[in-house]
């Protein structure tokens, strides 16, 4: 059963460097143009997409194709700050908050990849973004991007994967660990759900508006992987305290944890991407740095790592004009760690589509 979900990020375990596969990018310094925390604590562009709900959407620069972010699981237009004023600089570059999530509206419909593909959709036909264009998504964000170049081939010029969830990655994981701990990633991420729901209640109690020492994690950005400044973070908790973004977010996971109630619905949707990408230009980009993954043992990372790495590269191979690349230095945010690496990667697609 396809079951590609948010992995890596949900725990960050600490481990030597991933099996190389491919390593062509050296580490490099954070990007110079980071945009600014104004943009990121407040609504930008609020799109309508059905009728009355809004997607919160930030577009800057200018050409073609445009160049739309899509974010991994629970994460906002804030994770893409450091790369999209340097795609900005070449061509349009647009990320945007996924239903529920930053200042988008409420969701209204459970978050699987067909549902959020097709709210990415209305999104870039109700702005007026030119079609085709390059959609780059991160972790979860690389299922929505795989599903919406499946099902709208003609919307989508080329595709960047940044360290992508794919079909079949936790069998894939699990069959890289020991007997006895096969269930062990599963097991992780049902707890890591089972908390979210915790922290669902407690917002929609208005608990979280002033927490509790038990329900203080349920809005501590401390261990945030996107490196938050102290004006992001503050503007971070404010929305955790709000019940649509625990809605959001347990929806999100909902559909990618073993336990979740929509996984069914969503696996039968990944599997329906099994498909060739023809010679569209793809990069898959996947972190330098092992993680292993939630609830595995450390001595298993180097394992579950080669098999994380072998999903990116088999996705590579979908296009005759894919590529697979190391980010050394990077762990699984890569436009956090290495943003440099993710710029050069939809650089050179945008070049591509782009053609002599």
């Amino acid at each position: 059963m396809a079951t590609g979900r948010f992995l890596a990020a949900a725990l960050a375990l600490a481990s030597g460097p991933a099996v190389a596969a491919q390593t062509t990018t050296p580490p490099a310094p954070p990007a110079p143009s980071v945009v600014s925390d104004s943009a990121l604590t407040a609504p930008q562009q609020l799109v309508a997409i059905d009728g009355a709900r809004r997607l919160n959407l930030y577009c800057i620069g200018a050409g073609e194709p445009a160049v739309m972010l899509e974010a991994g699981a629970a994460n906002t237009i804030e994770t893409w700050r450091f790369v999209q004023a340097e795609i900005a600089k070449t061509t349009r570059a647009c990320a945007y908050d996924r239903a529920g999530l930053g200042f988008s509206d409420a969701a209204t419909r459970p978050a699987d990849v067909r549902n959020m593909a097709d709210d990415l959709g209305r999104l870039v036909a109700a702005a007026g973004i030119a079609r085709p264009y390059v959609l780059v998504g991160h972790s979860l964000g690389g299922e929505i991007a795989v599903y919406a170049a499946a099902t709208s081939p003609k919307d989508i010029a080329g595709l960047v994967l940044v360290d992508p969830a794919f079909a079949d990655d936790l069998d894939a994981l699990e069959a890289a660990l020991p007997p006895d701990k096969r269930h062990a990633i599963a097991d992780a991420m049902a707890h890591g759900l089972a908390r979210k729901r915790v922290c669902l209640g407690a917002a929609r109690s208005g608990k979280l508006a002033n927490p509790s020492a038990a329900d203080k994690d349920c809005v501590s950005t401390a261990s945030d992987p996107n490196k938050l400044d102290a004006t992001l973070a503050s503007a971070a908790r404010k929305r955790l305290a709000d019940p649509k973004t625990w809605e959001a977010v347990v929806s999100e996971l909902e559909a990618v944890t073993p336990e979740g109630d929509h996984i069914d619905t969503n696996s039968a949707e990944i599997d329906a991407t099994a498909f060739d990408f023809g010679g569209k230009p793809l990069v898959v980009l996947s972190r330098g740095v092992g993680m292993g993954a939630p609830g595995a043992p450390a001595t298993a990372t180097a394992a579950v790592e080669a098999a994380w790495l072998a999903g990116h590269a088999a996705l590579a191979t979908r296009s005759t004009k894919g590529e697979h690349v190391i980010a050394p230095g990077a762990r699984h945010y890569i436009q956090i760690d290495r943003p440099r690496a993710v710029v050069e990667a939809v650089d050179e697609v945008v070049k591509a589509v782009r053609g002599p």
